[in-house]
């Protein structure tokens, strides 16, 4: 039985992050449900933890045809480079176990499967109107995420805030081309651009906690998804005390980023956590439930979207159904 080898160009050229929100919404609703496995294993193969990690996740939903295995390294060397992460992504018979394709994905496939799980967290929780987005970082997830919220909640205004004014500047050009609707400017005070957000997207590498639960005010929704292994934190617990924060799933949570550093510091409680998102958008828990309400959307990734957008990809490509 021949392995199909599927590179990162050829995935590009026939799946977007809009081709993969509703099997995201699929794949969060069956987790929450108890349907799912996500394991995950890190390995810290380079001269140091800071220089580089390599995480390998698995996923299993019950019923689907598939299931994966994905090594998802991340070296500093790469980022200082400007060169892909790489990694791939293995894709499983679930009768068999046979090999049904190798996905070479450069890490593309878990970033706009991320971006998908951006614009279902402002579907479910997102204030209905909304003027003035921000955008805190200058990465991948500060491209993905702002297309991904306009899909769902376009907004007038976009800020963007990181500490590389030059790197902010290329952001902004390259979000220009996607949303040539939108007034993008570059803001150089990080309070301010908090504050002024209806909705405000967190995609950095930050180590201590950027936003303050102080600056916060009603209505407001955040979307956090850079703080994914147990030394980042983006939000500090004062923000995570004033919010409604849903997860992709509690056991991640409860050892990665945000909410387990606040835990770890016995700032606020697990089971403060409102619920998960994957309820939210099966209809078996409430999302945003006023307009005054501060909402946050907290994202480490689990291997379920994973599975979702190999087996999309896979359809695509006509290797299974």
């Amino acid at each position: 039985m021949s392995v199909r080898i599927l590179s990162a160009d050829e995935i590009r050229a026939r799946v977007g992050f809009a081709d993969l929100i509703e099997p995201v919404s699929k794949a969060f609703q069956e987790s929450s449900a108890g349907q799912s496995e996500n394991g995950l294993i890190v390995m810290f193969p380079a001269a140091s933890r800071e220089a580089g990690d390599v995480y390998v996740k698995t996923g299993v939903l019950r019923g689907h045809a598939v299931y994966i295995v994905k090594v998802s390294p991340w070296f500093r060397v790469n980022l200082e480079r400007g060169q892909p992460q790489g990694g791939f992504i293995g894709v499983f018979d679930s009768e068999t176990g046979h090999t049904l394709a190798i996905l070479d994905e450069q890490h593309y496939l878990s970033d706009i499967r991320t971006a998908a799980a951006g614009a279902l967290a402002a579907r479910a929780l997102a204030p209905t109107k909304v003027k003035t987005a921000a955008v805190i970082g200058s990465g991948v997830q500060a491209y993905w995420q702002p297309q991904a919220l306009y899909l769902e909640r376009p907004f007038e205004r976009l800020l963007i805030w990181a500490r590389n004014p030059e790197k902010s500047s290329q952001l902004q050009s390259a979000l220009k081309e996607k949303l040539p609707a939108v007034q993008i400017s570059v803001s150089t005070d990080l309070e301010s651009t908090v504050r002024e957000a209806d909705v405000l997207i967190t995609a950095t590498l930050a180590k201590e906690p950027l936003v303050r639960g102080e600056w916060l005010h009603e209505g407001q929704h955040i979307t956090a998804v850079g703080a994914d292994d147990p030394t980042k934190c983006e939000l500090d617990a004062a923000a995570l005390r004033r919010a409604r924060v849903f997860v992709d799933e509690f056991e991640t949570t409860a050892a990665n980023g945000d909410v387990h550093r606040a835990v770890k510091a016995g700032n606020y409680a697990l089971e403060q956590v409102a619920g998960e998102i994957g309820d939210v958008l099966a209809g078996r828990r409430a999302g945003r439930s006023s307009d005054a309400e501060i909402t946050v959307a907290k994202f480490v990734g689990i291997g379920v979207q994973d599975l979702v957008a190999a087996a999309e990809t896979l359809k695509r490509f006509e290797i299974c159904e």
